[in-house]
């Protein structure tokens, strides 16, 4: 294919990318007079007019970049990286922020529109707060200029000709060559959830700059109590928006992974956890800030911690340094150095500012009483640090291996090295959940706050029993988790009726609080009694592809031949393609006859580029999931499950069983003397029979295959059972070991091989997310209508 006009797209696109780059700049050093000159006015105007082109400079780089994926200009290589001609126009958009260059385009899209609210609703905080977000853009936007100075490439140019970047001898015959299709979407990408959770994220990562160029600002201009008003609804908005983000990706984990969960403790999700647990640690600090004054140092390490934790994990996932240890990074485009460079720029004043105006920084010289809410809140942030802290130092182990070569490891089971260590985090925070609001803020008689309690501790202890018993936990820390979990929701809710007396505005704490608890009860029943139902109860051996535990998880089943499974007749009844998926169709039919079959559809993407990809599919109930995943199948290039031949040989002797598929053959005893239909033996010849067993799973075969030395010549006379598709052919006589060699001959009918795994109450992890995300909500709302 010949390259067309569509250079002009390029052409533009990486113009609009120095703009934004210089205009970020320029608004940048604008708002820095505008902070500091006592001419204010004039800078402002001009940081003011450089934001808006910058604006409409990374606005116009996202318009071209989503029409060069949508019309396909595989000339430039991230249109040819990323999307293909087959991908529905919901998935081109998932191509947009695939790779490095896309999502840095995705997170400078939100700055501008967080950074136009802000020109227009910050008032007299705009120049210092600006100040920081022209900035941030500034740095990011080098990030795609993709040009070289001084030797050293600058960012990664989305506008990149395919044949600038690639050396193939296709361009040196044909300069002006563009390839028909693009490589396409990885197939994990291509879901729903992949259409939102990246800009949501994003979003989130976005909201986390403003508290801190509101902290930064206040110190600058020495306001340190001013700004706590306008800050907190920003506070609140990147809570919302980031843990939204983090909760839809662990949603889109739990449709589309196979490997049963919602969580992997994966580098990169981690990477996105810690700046939310830090903001939500600076919330709480900033609370009791706002009514006793305590804790305002803290508020700012918290909330400068957060932006700063953004920043490294857009290191980690964009530098290529978890290439190894993470399924979600990216590789090195040149912005390594850059993103380094980026976080120290950052780190400089906020370290300076702090210490600079240590002495004048408002506070209480007296500690909190222990009776005081604030008292608690600041616990609870404490708490929040740390296990941010721990989780960070394990996430940050690669980058400490690949800077001082080192080979450092945090052991095998990686899912246990964080649960095993945060599951007593929660179990604190459960605690403090349930008894924070409960405190007056600065001092609380201790006779009301325990008579306050006494409901609230009997009704957990009531549904704690429950729930340990039905679900059999036995650990002394799920005992705990379980208590602390159910302590938090049964207080808040306690709390929101008999003393908030129906005052909706104020619910906002109290549910989000029970949101969290609920998650937390929902986690650990569905993560600690999860199991699996798909037992593979023949021993059948699926290959050297499968470990022993995937080998016992595993179920076969043929088409149209059932098997029971945990209270489940099932069948594998037939398969469909789509235009890039293999749906599989599995009936389940209660054996006790009480509920309703009901049909799952697990799927294996199609991909020739990026390979096959399993996608789970889960029948929902009230009290529990049912989720089933395809492990494997035969297909063949068309998507399709063929039959299949299998030959399999066996050395056997006198007495040896054998495993088939789903079915086993013994060797009963040799017979010297065996009889060939129409055959008549000479002296000299020979026929030996071997006395099988043929077990199946509804009936016993007696077969006698014979080997036949006839004239000198030796051949088999094989058995087939035609009704189960099996030859048995008796090949060898083995005299030296007293062992016979037998072939077996399978024909089998389509199967497939998966795993079904039931997840009890996951519904009340989702329910408190909701509850959560509802709560914070509602604080905004208050917060833009309260007075500090």
């Amino acid at each position: 294919m010949e390259e067309s006009s569509n250079l002009i797209y390029g052409e533009l696109g990486h113009f609009l990318v120095i703009l934004a780059f210089v205009a970020g700049l320029v608004s940048f050093f604008a708002y820095l007079f505008g902070t500091y000159a006592k001419e204010k006015n004039a800078w402002i105007a001009l940081g003011r007019l450089s934001f808006l082109l910058h604006t409409v400079s990374v606005i116009g780089v996202a318009v071209l970049l989503l029409l060069m994926i949508k019309f396909h200009f595989f000339e430039f290589k991230y249109v040819w990286k990323h999307s293909s001609q087959a991908l529905p126009m919901k998935y081109l958009f998932a191509s947009f922020w695939e790779g490095q260059e896309g999502s840095t385009l995705l997170w400078m899209f939100w700055h501008v529109i967080i950074g136009v609210i802000l020109i227009f609703r910050a008032k007299q905080w705009e120049a210092p707060v600006m100040m920081s977000m022209s900035l941030v853009q500034a740095l990011l936007a080098s990030m795609l200029l993709g040009i070289y100075i001084l030797g050293y490439k600058f960012g990664s140019n989305p506008f990149e000709l395919l044949r600038d970047s690639m050396n193939l001898p296709i361009f040196k015959m044909n300069p002006n060559y563009v390839p028909e299709d693009g490589t396409g979407l990885n197939p994990l990408l291509q879901n729903y959830w992949m259409t939102i959770h990246p800009p949501t994220l994003f979003l989130g990562y976005a909201l986390c700059t403003v508290p801190f160029a509101y902290g930064l600002a206040s110190l600058i201009t020495r306001s340190y109590n001013d700004w706590i008003k306008p800050v907190t609804p920003w506070v609140l908005a990147a809570t919302l928006v980031l843990g939204v983000g983090i909760l839809m990706g662990g949603a889109w984990a739990y449709e589309a992974l196979s490997f049963g969960g919602f969580w992997a403790w994966d580098p990169v999700e981690n990477a996105s956890l810690v700046p939310w647990l830090m903001m939500v640690a600076g919330l709480h600090t900033m609370l009791a800030y706002k009514h006793s004054r305590y804790s305002l140092r803290a508020t700012y390490i918290m909330f400068f911690s957060s932006f700063l934790l953004v920043l490294y994990s857009s290191y980690l996932t964009k530098s290529g340094v978890l290439g190894d240890s993470s399924v979600h990074s990216f590789t090195d485009e040149g912005m390594s150095a850059q993103l380094r460079l980026m976080i120290f720029v950052f780190i400089i004043p906020c370290i300076g500012f702090l210490i600079a105006r240590s002495k004048e920084l408002p506070g209480k010289k007296v500690e909190e009483d222990g009776s005081s809410r604030e008292f608690w809140l600041f616990i609870g942030s404490i708490v929040f640090v740390l296990s941010t802290i721990y989780i960070s130092l394990m996430t940050s182990v690669p980058v400490v291996n690949k800077v001082f070569g080192t080979n450092f490891a945090i052991g095998a089971d990686i899912n246990n090295i964080y649960n095993d260590r945060l599951i007593w985090v929660g179990i604190i925070l459960g605690f403090l959940l349930g008894i924070g609001q409960y405190f007056n803020y600065k001092k609380t008689a201790t006779e009301r706050w325990l008579k306050a309690l006494i409901v609230p501790v009997l009704i957990t202890a009531g549904f704690s029993i429950w729930i340990i018993v039905a679900y059999k936990f036995h650990r002394l820390d799920y005992l705990l988790f379980t208590v602390a979990g159910v302590f938090g929701v049964v207080a808040n809710t306690y709390y929101i009726f008999y003393k908030l007396k129906g005052k909706l505005i104020s619910y906002g704490g109290s549910l989000s609080h029970i949101g969290f608890a609920l998650m937390m009860v929902g986690i650990l029943i569905s993560q600690g009694r999860q199991q699996v139902v798909s037992y593979n109860q023949f021993a059948i051996d699926y290959g050297d592809g499968f470990s022993d535990q995937e080998k016992a998880e595993n179920i076969l089943l043929y088409i149209n031949e059932s098997s029971s499974m945990n209270g489940y007749r099932i069948t594998y009844i037939g398969d469909s393609l789509s235009s890039t998926s293999t749906f599989y169709k599995v009936r389940y039919e209660p054996l006790d006859g009480k509920g309703k079959p009901f049909v799952l559809t697990p799927n294996v993407q199609i991909d020739k580029n990026m390979g096959n990809v399993a996608n789970p599919s889960t029948r929902r109930t009230l009290t529990s999931d049912l989720y089933t995943h395809i492990t494997s199948a035969p297909i063949n290039e068309s998507g399709r499950v063929p039959d299949s031949v299998v030959i399999d040989e066996f050395i056997l002797k006198v007495g040896d069983t054998t495993q088939l598929s789903r079915s086993a053959m013994i060797l009963d005893g040799i017979n010297p003397r065996a009889k060939v239909e129409g055959v008549e033996l000479a002296e000299g010849d020979l026929a030996v029979g071997a006395k099988i067993q043929f077990h199946t799973l509804d009936t016993i075969f007696q077969i006698e295959p014979v080997y036949l030395i006839q004239d000198r010549i030796a051949r088999s006379i094989p058995v087939t059972i035609k009704e189960k598709d099996v030859t048995f052919a008796f090949t060898k006589i083995l005299p030296e070991t007293g062992e016979i060699e037998m072939t077996v001959t399978q024909k089998y009918p389509r199967f497939i091989i998966m795993k079904a795994i039931q997840f009890p109450m996951i519904n009340l992890l989702w329910l408190g997310a909701l509850i959560m995300a509802f709560g914070v909500g509602l604080s905004i709302v208050k917060a833009k209508t309260k007075k500090v």
